[in-house]
């Protein structure tokens, strides 16, 4: 038995359900924090507004869902492999 792809699995096991079952909880923080710095909160690390809108997460849940389903395989994938290996 691999332990190692045992942790990785269940990491991305655990990950991928959230990401699955809430795929907006990231967007939402998002869009708060956005909220916070227009309002004069100061920023917690160096450029913080220019990095969220240079990178911005995905507006859609759908996106969030299929990448939490897949990283919910992968993790199970990972576990079946460390079990028969």
């Amino acid at each position: 038995m691999n332990l190692l792809s045992l942790a990785l699995g269940g990491m991305c096991i655990v990950s991928g359900t959230a990401m699955a079952i809430f795929p907006n909880k990231k967007h939402e923080a998002e869009l708060a924090r956005k909220a916070e710095l227009s309002a004069g909160a100061s920023e917690r690390f160096f450029e913080e507004r220019r990095a969220i809108d240079a990178y911005p997460s995905p507006k859609t849940e759908s996106g969030w869902r299929i990448r939490g389903i897949a990283l919910t395989v992968l993790g199970v994938a990972l576990i079946g492999i460390s079990i028969y290996e």
